[in-house]
C-alpha cells in the first residue's frame, strides 16, 4: 500500500515593529486548526482501514485521533487563556 501525501508547514519571521505575544497566539491558533485538519485526515484514514477489513487497525488509528483531539483540546484551552 503506497500513498503520496503532501504536508507542507509554513514558518514566517517578521522584521520590526512586531507584537511578540500576538504571533505567539496566532501561530497556537494556526496551529489548532491544523492539528484539527490532521486529525481528520487520519480518521478518514482509519475508516478506509476498516473497510478493507482491518478492524484492530482502524480501532488504533481512531484512538490515536482520539489522543490527537485530547491533545488540541488542552492546546486550545491555553489559547483561551493567553487571549484574555
Amino acid at each position: 500500500m503506497s500513498a503520496n501525501f503532501e504536508h507542507t508547514h509554513h514558518h514566517h519571521e517578521h522584521a520590526g515593529g512586531h507584537d511578540p505575544m500576538a504571533e505567539l497566539l496566532a501561530l497556537m491558533k494556526y496551529m489548532v486548526g491544523h492539528n484539527a485538519q490532521h486529525a481528520s485526515e487520519l480518521a478518514g484514514l482509519a475508516k478506509k482501514l476498516d473497510e478493507r477489513g482491518e478492524h484492530a487497525a482502524y480501532e488504533q488509528v481512531m484512538q490515536a485521533v482520539a489522543d490527537f483531539e485530547k491533545g488540541n483540546e488542552r492546546l486550545s484551552a491555553v489559547l483561551a487563556s493567553l487571549a484574555e
